[in-house]
């Protein structure tokens, strides 16, 4: 039995927020990475990053998608990703390098 049309919604819809997510952790770890000038950092940030999103993107297939990497759902997690550094990436940046700066100041 197949997966109904709003159920396969309700996955690409969910595929395009995770995204959405992975975009945004990744913008945190760009703010850590610049702001902290420490050269071993890079790598364990890298380490940090992709552990959780390749989790949850395995995840994601695994219970979504039946186990199967569908290319609907890759596509939902590249498209949620561009929207969000079209759209939100710079006001979260600003933001965030803002509290980065004002975490140096208090410190």
């Amino acid at each position: 039995m197949g997966i109904s049309i709003a159920g396969q919604a309700a996955a690409l819809g969910g595929a395009v927020l995770l995204g959405a997510a992975v975009g945004l952790l990744y913008d945190l770890f760009r703010i850590l990475r610049v702001r902290v000038k420490w050269r071993p950092l890079g790598a364990l940030l890298d380490f940090i990053f992709w552990l959780p999103v390749t989790a949850a993107f395995f995840l994601y297939a695994l219970i979504l998608g039946d186990g199967e990497v569908r290319m609907a759902l890759l596509l939902g997690h590249f498209g949620g990703a561009v929207l969000y550094f079209l759209l939100l990436s710079r006001w979260m940046l600003k933001l965030g390098y803002a509290v980065a700066d004002l975490c140096t100041l208090l410190w």
